[in-house]
């Protein structure tokens, strides 16, 4: 048992928040989690659920994070891979579900109960002031978030989500979970039409490419300026 739990603990995150968690704490959440296999399309958690009894870790493949907005629209806000946590914060305040988690693609997951995680985040003074730590670092991320949106037009913001989606296990700039055109609107606040017309822009110059119904970037360099430095790259 020791061997997969140091498995698993050495897989996780670096910016999770289980890492703020003392060792000792982290290893007794782990060993109380249920595991659970997940179909694609498969729901895990429902925005406005008013029960947020668990979080959610990812071993094997990938979850989505979405909402829907008061105008009816579906907001991707995030894709989670292997060692990252999910659904956390309905956790913590016990409050309602603000997002819901579907899996992107075949995915294995661990199930943390929320009173074994706030036993430990609050067990000693360490573990307490390593989750301040992340949820003050995960509000000024957001912040930046919502500022280079508002800032950026549209080509920067789908740069954005596209480097977002770079798979970083493979070489060849493919991206994560082969997201559709309706997708990558969603996920980077942009009509689907605006999409499908930047990525044949953007195809006919050879910074994207794709491969059957996956797509790739081949420019990485071309993104990663337009993505920092907006219409004025």
């Amino acid at each position: 048992m020791m061997n997969t739990l140091d498995d698993l603990i050495a897989r996780l995150a670096p910016d999770t928040l289980l890492r703020a968690l003392a060792p000792d704490q982290l290893e007794r959440l782990l060993r109380e989690a249920t595991r659970r296999e997940l179909r694609p399309g498969e729901t895990i958690i429902s925005q406005g659920d008013e029960v947020g009894d668990f979080a959610v870790v990812v071993l094997t493949g990938g979850l989505k994070i979405t909402m829907v907005s008061a105008s009816g629209h579906e907001i991707i806000l995030n894709y989670c891979g292997p060692g990252e946590l999910v659904g956390e914060i309905a956790m913590l305040d016990s409050g309602p579900r603000t997002a819901s988690v579907t899996a992107a693609v075949p995915s294995s997951v661990l199930l943390l109960p929320s009173h074994t995680f706030l036993a430990a985040a609050t067990a000693n003074p360490e573990s307490a002031a390593g989750v301040m730590r992340e949820l003050a670092r995960r509000v000024r991320q957001l912040n930046l978030v919502i500022e280079s949106d508002r800032t950026f037009s549209m080509a920067p913001r789908l740069a954005r989500a596209l480097l977002r989606l770079v798979d970083p296990a493979r070489d060849d700039g493919r991206l994560r979970y082969d997201p559709n055109q309706s997708d990558l609107g969603a996920f980077a606040g942009l009509a689907r039409e605006n999409v499908s017309r930047l990525i044949s822009e953007w195809e006919a110059q050879g910074i994207v490419a794709r491969e059957g119904r996956a797509l790739k970037v081949v420019n990485l360099a071309f993104l990663q300026t337009l993505a920092e430095f907006g219409d004025d790259a």
